[in-house]
C-alpha cells in the first residue's frame, strides 16, 4: 500500500518559487493546489514560519488554516415534508441543518420563497 508523503517546507517553498518565476501576471492569484500545500504544513510548522518562508500574507494563511479546520458541511439531504400541498390551507414543514445550527419552518397557507430562506440560512 502506498502512503502519501507529507510535503516539506523546503519542497513547498520550491513550488512557490517556481510558480512565481513562471507566472505572467504578478497580480495573479495563488493556485489552490499551492494554498493546500501551504496549509498542509500547519501541523509541522507555525503560521508565522510558513508565511515567512513562503512569502505569504500571514493573516490570509491563518484564515485558510482556520477555515480548513472548521469546514462548514453542506447538508447531504434537505427534507421537505409536504402535508396537503395541493390544498389552500396546506401545511409545509421544512427542516434545515448545518454543522452549527438547525432550523425548522412550519408554513400554513401561501408558501414564501423557500429557496431564498434556505440560501440565507445555509449561507
Amino acid at each position: 500500500m502506498l502512503q502519501k508523503t507529507q510535503p516539506t517546507l523546503k519542497g513547498v517553498q520550491a513550488q512557490f518559487e517556481d510558480w512565481r518565476r513562471r507566472r505572467k501576471d504578478r497580480r495573479s492569484q495563488i493556485p489552490s493546489a499551492l494554498w493546500e500545500a501551504a496549509t498542509s504544513l500547519s501541523g509541522q510548522y507555525s503560521v508565522y514560519e510558513i508565511s515567512k518562508r513562503l512569502r505569504l500574507n500571514h493573516a490570509a494563511l491563518r484564515d485558510r488554516i482556520a477555515g480548513e479546520e472548521i469546514k462548514p458541511q453542506m447538508p447531504a439531504f434537505v427534507e421537505l415534508d409536504m402535508i396537503s400541498s395541493h390544498s389552500i390551507a396546506g401545511e409545509c414543514i421544512i427542516e434545515l441543518e448545518k454543522a452549527d445550527a438547525r432550523m425548522k419552518i412550519i408554513i400554513k397557507g401561501n408558501y414564501p420563497d423557500i429557496a431564498e430562506i434556505s440560501k440565507a440560512f445555509l449561507g
